[in-house]
């Protein structure tokens, strides 16, 4: 697959990274501007591999070998720190709107390429609340978890 690449100085260099965890969020914020700037701000210090605009296209910001910081205080199971061996995709939504159809048919790629390619179960494709319960909400009550089910990208919801 083919991205747009937008870098942000927010990640971190292991030498090792064994892959584990597809985490989805949305941005939270009005516009795909805003979430850009955000995901690339210093200051902010928050990140993400990939971001999925309204109209399907698909943005690398940092690359799967590195860690982005998405997760934050995070756990899954056994696994804690998620950053460490998840990917991170960002949906431009403000969290309380419809996804686009395009942009999930194009996240629903993305995935299964992923899954492919770093042989990550079902089971770990995950949202932001699946793993930071009661702290984070995102992908949201709109996010169309029984889709990505019946296409075998996910068994969560």
């Amino acid at each position: 697959m083919k991205f747009i690449k937008i870098p942000s100085p927010n990640f971190d260099i292991i030498k090792k990274r064994s892959l584990k965890f597809i985490i989805i969020h949305y941005t939270g914020m009005t516009t795909q501007k805003e979430a850009i700037q955000r995901l690339q701000s210093k200051v902010a210090k928050v990140s993400t591999h990939y971001l999925i605009s309204k109209k399907g296209i698909i943005y690398q910001m940092i690359k799967d070998q590195h860690i982005a910081w998405h997760a934050g205080k995070s756990r899954w199971e056994s696994d804690k720190n998620l950053n460490l061996n998840s990917i991170g995709i960002e949906l431009v939504n403000k969290g309380d709107e419809e996804f686009p159809i395009l942009q999930i048919k194009n996240l629903c790629m993305l995935i299964k390429y992923l899954k492919n390619k770093y042989k990550i179960d079902k089971k770990h494709v995950l949202g932001h609340s699946h793993i930071a319960p009661g702290r984070k909400f995102d992908p949201g009550i709109q996010f169309p978890w029984k889709m990505l089910a019946n296409l075998d990208l996910s068994n969560n919801h």
